[in-house]
């Protein structure tokens, strides 16, 4: 009863969603959405002109060919991601624009489609959940709708997640670790989950991890030369300090954007960052060390991998709506899993609960984005699913036997 009530809840909101990116349709075909940045660069890329992808005059350019009747911008929506991934919207960049985001919406959709069947057996949709709820995840949770509505790229980074899980769940760890360099262009979330999953004992995922980052970092270096990439850090760190670009701290999800929000705007920000720097820090390397402690192995791997991507989004300098995606693969394998799981207590079950808020409740996220202006409270139900994540990461390093777990996991069915 209770996953058909998650399922018709999951409909309710595709509708919703479904209805407001009609309603959108002209707007977003004229390149009002970060998509334009993406086929910008691609553009650039494949007009032979790669050494420009970070020049703005010649981004506002090529943005006045396709996006010239968007009012909102004086200037280009800059392009951010590393070089590598220009080349991969340089493909798309052959079409017009409104053709080019099309495809790249089918795309999206089709690697959503299938991050079920990569994270769970087979066997649970055919005796355990409709097969049609795959259609109903992918509209009905508020981040894969802001990822539709902008062109986005979460979509891309869920899946090579969700490729990396499989690979671990298989103790294909090399494997693994060459997915996750795939997913560099939000180097801000992979990085911190690499380094977690090396202390908790994962250590084949560098050898693969350092493959594929050197290959990106080798075709970003062919896109806009190695002067061009070396200047790429200063380019991100003077677009960070440049005002009008639409990135406020309150507006992220994450430690940052709340820390700010409670504290205000300070004189001086960067006593912000001497406080969070340490507490990424400490996160970081706890996690890695419960998650080693509960064996690092398949009976813990959904809730460390779980509890590794919430850290990674909630230490990170940005994390956006849309990165909340990464949640859809730890939340599939916990669920889907057999009842002999990990224990968890009735204080677990509640803290993982609020969880549900981040994929289910989208009312919650237009109140926090919208009326509240303060989308960095959505950090508080995160830090609720990683408390429990991490109750249950402690109980299984303790040891708790089969025969102690029973009763449990009878009380809780």
């Amino acid at each position: 009863m209770r996953r058909w009530l998650v399922a018709t809840a999951l409909l309710w909101m595709a509708v919703i969603n479904g209805v407001i990116l009609w309603n959108t349709r002209v707007e977003i075909r004229r390149g009002y959405g970060d998509f334009a940045s993406f086929y910008t660069a691609g553009t650039l890329v494949r007009k032979g002109l790669g050494t420009e992808i970070y020049n703005p005059a010649a981004q506002w350019k090529v943005q006045q060919e396709f996006a010239a009747e968007v009012q909102t911008r004086r200037g280009p929506l800059q392009y951010m991601r590393p070089p590598f991934e220009a080349l991969l919207f340089s493909v798309f960049a052959s079409w017009p624009y409104a053709t080019a985001l099309l495809l790249w919406t089918i795309l999206k959709l089709a690697l959503l489609a299938a991050i079920p069947f990569v994270v769970v057996p087979g066997g649970f949709w055919n005796e355990r959940f409709p097969r049609w709820a795959m259609v109903v995840l992918v509209l009905g949770t508020f981040p894969e709708f802001m990822d539709l509505l902008l062109g986005q790229d979460a979509a891309l980074l869920a899946f090579l997640f969700a490729i990396s899980f499989g690979q671990l769940a298989r103790d294909r760890d090399t494997g693994a670790g060459f997915t996750l360099g795939l997913a560099l262009f939000k180097f801000q979330l992979v990085i911190p989950l690499v380094v977690m999953l090396w202390i908790s004992g994962r250590k084949r995922v560098l050898p693969g991890f350092a493959t594929s980052a050197f290959a990106v970092l080798a075709i970003s270096a062919v896109v806009v030369g190695w002067k061009g990439l070396l200047k790429y850090p200063g380019y991100l760190l003077a677009l960070n300090q440049a005002t009008g670009v639409g990135i406020v701290p309150e507006s992220q999800i994450n430690l940052r954007g709340l820390f700010t929000l409670v504290v205000g705007r300070l004189s001086s920000p960067g006593c912000i960052y001497w406080v969070l720097a340490p507490v990424a820090l400490g996160a970081i390397v706890y996690t890695g060390l419960i998650w080693r402690k509960a064996g690092g192995r398949s009976s813990s791997l959904a809730e460390g991998f779980g509890l590794a991507a919430i850290v990674a989004l909630v230490t990170s300098y940005y994390t956006n709506d849309y990165d909340l995606l990464l949640l859809i693969v730890s939340l599939l394998a916990i669920r889907s899993r057999p009842d002999d799981g990990l224990t968890q207590d009735g204080v677990t079950r509640y803290l993982e609960a609020t969880g549900l808020l981040l994929l289910l409740l989208t009312p919650v996220y237009w109140l926090a984005k919208v009326e509240l202006q303060a989308e960095c409270l959505m950090t508080l139900p995160l830090l609720a699913v990683s408390v429990g994540l991490a109750r249950r990461l402690r109980r299984a390093g303790g040891g708790v036997s089969p025969e102690r777990r029973a009763p449990v996991l009878d009380g809780a069915r």
